[in-house]
């Protein structure tokens, strides 16, 4: 008899606190306040800046070299040239050590280092324990001041491009977004992609001299966080750049992007039963004002996953779409606002109309405060966790010097998202969304789409040729 009687017991008990329990919808919180850490901020003689932040938890130090430059400085003759520099520098050997000798000093004390170009900025990283810091210093340094580019790792590293080249076609997704990027940004070189005769002009002269153009002492910031301290990294960083020659002079910024393609359907042949899309036109470049209120109305457009109208519509409701989005691309010389879609062939036109219509939709009526209040919530919830570690909240601040932004930046984000209303984003809406003059991409195969591709506009025909 106890045991019914306990049972009965607890279960009263849960009811009564069910009862008494706080809809979690009904639950308030506090404003999200945001107050990173300040690095140290020195600089050198010879013009390299560092920002340094202690961090003594584990027994770690990682350093990122950050350099103005980038893919945008690239020439249609030799595209490709930012990325196989970048790439030789990790691996065309540094100092005195060849390429596999500086692997197998790195595999023994379990360092990695990297080196990456991006479209706008060029970056340098080192991983290491701190009982191996002065031989990552070293190498790392050796790699920057002293890189061998090896003749054999530069003939590899072009094969393998060339290689990448010959697959470009293979993926659908790859296709729609080098055609939209090439159609939207034309000659700018936002739409420069490589080919194999501009990599076929890169010689080892050219890669010497894009080093020596960006790779510099005064072109460049240092991020390090670490089991260091302050007088620690003024050493090593003495030690180990003190002999980096300032160049003075720094690249010039390169042009904008302006609007130069014609709005209509540029098409892409791949014989496959579904219908790639990806459609927009010039947005924002990463210093506009309204790029705060843009953001949020994405991310209730179709940047938010399963919150957003065109998840929530396309795919959801009328079943039109794999997946299915939108993207506000901020860029330092112009960005893009582009949606996405998958779908079956014979719904290709439905998805791009009902799409085109959401569209509009927002540029007419704006988004809902409900919208803005679900957009506001995810972005700024999620926005300390961008700089959870010691080395994002580093590198943030000295990313920030390097594209130009003020170094309390991290937190006027905040105040900005919270700033914006209704009425900014509607605004921005009305005032940067289009359906009329843009870019359409669509990769697959005409004769299975449920509609002719001219119902959207005048047709181009992408050539897949690989040159």
């Amino acid at each position: 008899m106890k045991r019914p009687l306990l049972i009965i017991i607890l279960a009263v008990m849960l009811l009564s606190l069910a009862a008494s329990a706080e809809n979690p919808r009904d639950m308030k919180f506090p404003d999200l306040t945001f107050t990173p850490t300040e690095p140290e901020r020195f600089t050198t003689d010879n013009g390299l800046v560092v920002y340094f932040l202690k961090y003594n938890e584990l027994p770690v130090v990682s350093v990122t070299a950050y350099f103005h430059g980038g893919e945008v400085y690239d020439t249609p003759e030799k595209a490709g040239l930012t990325d196989v520099t970048a790439a030789l520098l990790r691996t065309g050997g540094a100092g005195n050590r060849t390429p596999d000798q500086v692997d197998l000093d790195l595999d023994f004390i379990g360092a990695f280092i990297s080196s990456n170009a991006s479209s706008d900025f060029l970056s340098v990283e080192l991983n290491i324990l701190k009982k191996d810091v002065e031989l990552g210093f070293e190498i790392f340094s050796d790699m920057l001041m002293r890189p061998a580019f090896d003749t054999g790792k530069i003939a590899l590293e072009l094969s393998n491009d060339k290689d990448r080249i010959h697959r470009q076609n293979d993926n659908p997704w790859d296709i729609s977004r080098r055609v939209f990027y090439q159609s939207l940004y034309g000659e700018h070189p936002y739409g420069l992609y490589a080919t194999l005769a501009s990599l076929d002009n890169i010689s080892r002269e050219d890669i010497i001299t894009q080093y020596k153009m960006f790779y510099l002492p005064d072109n460049c910031i240092l991020a390090v966080s670490g089991d260091m301290t302050l007088d620690e990294v003024k050493a090593y960083v003495k030690r180990y750049f003190g002999d980096w020659k300032k160049s003075g002079k720094t690249p010039a910024p390169p042009a904008m992007a302006k609007k130069t393609y014609r709005g209509g359907v540029y098409y892409a042949q791949k014989d496959i039963n579904q219908a790639n899309i990806r459609f927009g036109h010039m947005g924002l470049d990463d210093h506009n004002p309204d790029r705060y209120a843009m953001e949020l109305l994405n991310f209730a457009l179709g940047g938010g996953g399963f919150t957003s109208r065109l998840m929530g519509q396309v795919r959801t409701t009328a079943g039109l779409a794999y997946s299915v989005g939108s993207y506000d691309y901020v860029r330092p010389y112009g960005g893009c606002i582009f949606n996405y879609c998958l779908t079956r062939a014979d719904a290709m036109s439905q998805a791009v109309q009902m799409m085109l219509d959401i569209i509009a939709g927002v540029k007419k009526d704006g988004i809902t405060p409900n919208e803005l209040q679900i957009a506001k919530e995810s972005i700024i919830n999620s926005y300390v966790f961008n700089y959870d570690t010691p080395h994002e909240l580093v590198s943030a601040k000295a990313f920030l010097e390097l594209t130009g932004f003020p170094s309390d930046q991290l937190k006027k984000n905040i105040e900005a998202y919270k700033a914006v209303t209704l009425e900014d984003c509607n605004r921005a809406a009305r005032k940067y969304l289009d359906t009329e003059d843009i870019v359409i991409v669509i990769t697959g195969n005409r004769e299975l789409f449920d509609k002719p591709l001219e119902v959207f506009g005048p047709v181009t025909e992408v050539s897949m040729e690989i040159k």
